[in-house]
């Protein structure tokens, strides 16, 4: 299933990309969305930047779907940020694996600038091996991040207009 998601901020690109790499930001983004804990490790290599986190969340998923998960569901995220243009616009790669489960998402992120700020741009598919279900597993997944895009968005904001 294909996931699409447009975070906005009022910040330049290489302020926004200092925010998404600062592990307080990524701590409070995690918290924000109901982490009961995370780890995260941040590897530079010249302007490449790979993020690498892992949270375990409650399984806030449909009674069918926590059949797959049990009762916390620990989920590993690499983004790997390439180098900045030089107007400060990035590109890079993103890819989840829920750790025990059938269930991954791979794809793809930008730093655009956009009227007067920056736009976030992920776009990624969810793909869940599991028999009969695999839809309704990857409309559940889908949603779960749909939803953690909103509150990082949410987050952001809030986070950039405290550095003001």
């Amino acid at each position: 299933m294909d996931l699409h998601s447009e975070l906005r901020y009022d910040a330049d690109p290489a302020t926004v990309f200092e925010m998404l790499t600062d592990e307080t930001f990524i701590a409070r983004k995690t918290t924000a969305a109901k982490a009961l804990r995370h780890d995260v490790t941040i590897t530079r290599q010249g302007e490449r930047v790979t993020i690498e986190l892992t949270r375990v969340m409650p399984p806030d998923v449909p009674d069918f779907v926590r059949r797959f998960v049990g009762d916390t569901i620990e989920i590993q995220q690499t983004d790997v940020w390439e180098a900045a243009r030089p107007d400060g616009t990035r590109s890079g790669t993103i890819t989840l694996d829920m750790v025990g489960t059938p269930v991954s998402c791979s794809g793809t992120m930008s730093l655009q600038r956009s009227d007067g700020g920056t736009v976030m741009t992920i776009d990624g598919t969810v793909k869940a091996s599991v028999p009969l279900v695999a839809g309704k597993v990857e409309r559940a997944v889908h949603e779960g991040l749909a939803e953690a895009a909103r509150i990082e968005e949410s987050v952001g904001r809030a986070w950039l207009a405290e550095q003001r």
